[in-house]
Parts: structure tokens; C-alpha cells; sequence
């Protein structure tokens, strides 16, 4: 498997050798078309200079000042009328001498051997150690024809100046690929922890501990990795818990109709028994078929695609038939009930919203005492319409203000009979559904005040 780091260096390497290559290949077309030539006429004027001196210079002085020559820093080589070559100057390396060279001997022509060099663009030819490598001219001394070439040493070439641009360049390459190693090292390191995570959480194990502090993209990308991870933890645990309450709320109506059922056999209950035993049994049933139609609903609001069968209605209409319907639970504990409905409609799944306030209603009643208020409010603000339901009953307190919105948490566990704890997810879910907002006040002790918040349209 080719590792991101591996990668990285590799795409970082060709980067530098396509760079200096497509570098080379400019430095060459520039060396060809426009260093050699120049460097060959300046050479050229060199090479006139001296053959003019030598026109009216005795020969026994030749050789003397050719000496003089290659002590300013050039190369000389002299073709004797005999064939000999002598060199001036530091030796060069190649001597071999082409036919064209040997040709200008007598005449009045020029080897342009710097210009004309292989033919080729590559600048490494400007220093080649080679008398092909030079300009050369004829010239006479007592009557007899010489040829001498030229040209500057690469001492002379290669001076401080480009031994110190080279030397950039070459300290910049290594410069340059170690910064990019040591940035692959930084930005494969997250990734690295990113994956083993990532290995982690396929594995169910959702406790990851990210410790990658960036402020860039990568920091980010472990931020929300992060919150991510800590958010699957808790969904985890909240389908744990959710497994657990639904098999406590199932088995305890199960075992009470299971064991009122056995008591039902013996044939020595009175007739008085066996009715309070079949109401237990009744009221159990019915308590199973609540809990199943909540969660049911819960199901099926969860399904984020299951269409939201809205509608224009009157909602003070629903309101009021909602709280009719709770008429003899309020008689039964002597509770006083005082709505103002003004008259609004509402643009909502009629049924859904019924539910809302059927849960709403019922919590109110169930943790108010005896002769307790229920006050129900509705009216219309703006393209606003906010419902309140407040009572004076137990209240809840302030750190389980949030929390009475998850599924099965309930305040008091204790009193989990009552309860089946999805009546206040459920409300939450459906008001969410709407775009609308659920807002709960309470002080314990005190009662508890809850608003929904719908849009008109």
C-alpha cells in the first residue's frame, strides 16, 4: 500500500527534478541562442586583438608574449608551421585537432569552436576543457604561417560569483525537499491518528481522544472527527439505555398480568378479588398499549423522510376538544382549568399536533396535586402562534430542564408508573418537525410553564 507520506515525497521529488530538468532545458536554448554566440564574438575580438600585435612582432617575442596572454586568465594553443601544438596557459585536456582547424592555417579564416562546439545546448559545453572549444585565427611570423586558438580559462569562467549561484541553487534544492519532508511528517501524523481512530470507531469502541491541536483544515477536520465520535458515544449509550428502559417498561406490566393472571386460577378469590384483579389486569393492557403506540410514533418520526401531513385547521378549536376530552381527569382530582383560546389557525399535521397536546395536557394533570390550576393559553403574535400549558404542580428542577426531552428520563424514578418517559421526546420530536420551538420553565415546588412556538404558514 503506497502510505500518503510515501506519496507526498515522491510527488515532492519529481516536482524538483521536473523543475531543474524543464530548468536545464531553458538554460540550454538560452546558453545556445544567445551565451555561445556572445561568448564567441567576445572571444573573436580577443583572438583579432592579438593577431594584430603579432602582424608587427618579431618572432623571437612570440612565444614571450603568448606567455603574457595566458597569464590574464585565457587557454592558447599555437600550430607551428612544422604541426607541433604548444599550449599557453593551463593545458587542455583534449588536443585533437579536426581537419578544420588545421585548415585556417595560411588563411584568412576563422574557427568559431566555441559557437559551433557539438551543436549542442547543453550549457555544461561552455566549460569543456577542449581546443575544439575556442576561436582560432591564422597569422604570419618572418614569412611562415601559424594558427593559434583561445579562450578563457574556467578559472576564469567559473568565478566566486558562480560558484555562490550554484551553490544557492544546490543549497535551496536540499532546502526545499527537507521542509517538504518535514511538512509531509506534520500532515501525516493527524491523518495517522485520524485513521487509528476511524479503526476504532468501526470496531464500536467510540471512546477516541483526539490530540491534534492545528488551526487549519486538518485541526478542523479533528475537531469535527471529534465531535463526531463523542456524538456516536453518546447515541450508543442512549440505545443502551433505550434498550434497557423499553425491557423494564415492557417486563413490569408483563409480569403484573402474568402474576395477577396466576391469582386469577385459585377458585377461593371472592368475586370482589377477581374484579380488582381484572382492572389491575385491564389497566396493565392498557398501559402496554400506550407505551407500544409511543414508540411507534417515536419510529416513525425518526424516519427523517416520512412526510409531515400538513393542513390549515383551527387550532383554539383542537385545543378546546383536547381539553374537554381530559374533563373527568381534572374532575377526579378536583382541578380547576382556565383557558383563553384566541380564535388562529395553523398550517400543521392535525394529528401530530394532537398528540403534542394530549402529552402536554396529561403531564400537567399527572404531577399537579389535588385541587391544582391549569391555566391554557393561545394566542397569535406576528406570524407566530405560541400555546402555553402552566400548572402549580411538583415542578422539575433546573438541571433536568434539558433532560426531560430524551427518551425514558424521567425526573423521579420512582414514580416510573406513571410515566412511560416518551412523552416529552415525542412532543420535542413533532415540534421539530414543524420548524417550531418547545420551550419548558419550571421551578420546583412551584409548577411548570411549557410554550410551543408555531409558524402560521
Amino acid at each position: 500500500m503506497k502510505t500518503l507520506y510515501r506519496q507526498y515525497i515522491v510527488v515532492t521529488l519529481t516536482v524538483i527534478i521536473i523543475s531543474i530538468t524543464m530548468s536545464m532545458l531553458l538554460i540550454g536554448q538560452i546558453y545556445k541562442f544567445q551565451i555561445r554566440p556572445d561568448t564567441d564574438a567576445k572571444n573573436y575580438g580577443v583572438a583579432q586583438e592579438v593577431q594584430q600585435i603579432l602582424k608587427s612582432m618579431p618572432k623571437e617575442s612570440a612565444d614571450a608574449y603568448f606567455q603574457s596572454i595566458a597569464k590574464l586568465g585565457y587557454q592558447i594553443g599555437v600550430i607551428y608551421p612544422d604541426g607541433n601544438l604548444v599550449s599557453y596557459g593551463s593545458a587542455f585536456k583534449k588536443t585533437n585537432l579536426t581537419p578544420e582547424m588545421v585548415s585556417i592555417i595560411g588563411k584568412d579564416e576563422v574557427y568559431h569552436g566555441i559557437r559551433d562546439y557539438y551543436g549542442s545546448s547543453y550549457f555544461m559545453n561552455h566549460f569543456a576543457n577542449d581546443i575544439k572549444n575556442t576561436i582560432g585565427v591564422s597569422f604570419q611570423l618572418d614569412n611562415e604561417s601559424y594558427a593559434f586558438f583561445i579562450r578563457q580559462e574556467n578559472a576564469t569562467l567559473f568565478s566566486e560569483m558562480h560558484l555562490l549561484i550554484v551553490s544557492f541553487i544546490i543549497i535551496t534544492a536540499v532546502v526545499i525537499l527537507l521542509t517538504m519532508i518535514l511538512l509531509a511528517r506534520q500532515m501525516v501524523r493527524p491523518l495517522k491518528q485520524l485513521q487509528q481512530a476511524t479503526k476504532q470507531i468501526a470496531l464500536e469502541n467510540y471512546d477516541v481522544q483526539l490530540t491534534i491541536d492545528r488551526n487549519d483544515e486538518l485541526g478542523q477536520l479533528a475537531t469535527q472527527f471529534q465531535k463526531m465520535a463523542n456524538r456516536l458515544a453518546e447515541n450508543d449509550q442512549i440505545k443502551k439505555d433505550f434498550i434497557n428502559n423499553v425491557s423494564h417498561d415492557f417486563q413490569s406490566p408483563l409480569l403484573n398480568i402474568q402474576g395477577y393472571a396466576n391469582v386469577l386460577k385459585d377458585a377461593e378469590n371472592t368475586e370482589e378479588e377477581r374484579v380488582q384483579y381484572l382492572e389491575i389486569i385491564e389497566q396493565e393492557t392498557k398501559r402496554l398499549s400506550a407505551l407500544t403506540k409511543q414508540l411507534l410514533l417515536l419510529s416513525s418520526l425518526d424516519q427523517k423522510n416520512l412526510p409531515v401531513q400538513k393542513k390549515t385547521y383551527s387550532l383554539d378549536k383542537q385545543l378546546k376538544e383536547r381539553l374537554f376530552s381530559k374533563r373527568w381527569k381534572l374532575d377526579d382530582k378536583q382541578m380547576e382549568l382556565v383557558y383563553e383560546l384566541e380564535p388562529v389557525e395553523v398550517f400543521a399535521d392535525e394529528q401530530l399536533m394532537e398528540q403534542v397536546w394530549d402529552n402536554l395536557l396529561s403531564n400537567a394533570i399527572r404531577y399537579s396535586e389535588d385541587k391544582g390550576k391549569i391555566i391554557v393559553t393561545c394566542s397569535k403574535k406576528d406570524n407566530q402562534i405560541f400555546v402555553t400549558i402552566k400548572d402549580n404542580g411538583i415542578g422539575i428542577p433546573e438541571q433536568a430542564l434539558e433532560k426531560v426531552k430524551e427518551r425514558f428520563y424521567r425526573v423521579d424514578p420512582s414514580r416510573s408508573s406513571q410515566s412511560s418517559g416518551l412523552g416529552l421526546a415525542i412532543v420535542t420530536e413533532i415540534v421539530n418537525r414543524h420548524a417550531g420551538q418547545f420551550v419548558i420553565e419550571s421551578e420546583l415546588g412551584k409548577g411548570t410553564k411549557v410554550t410551543v412556538v408555531l409558524n402560521v404558514q
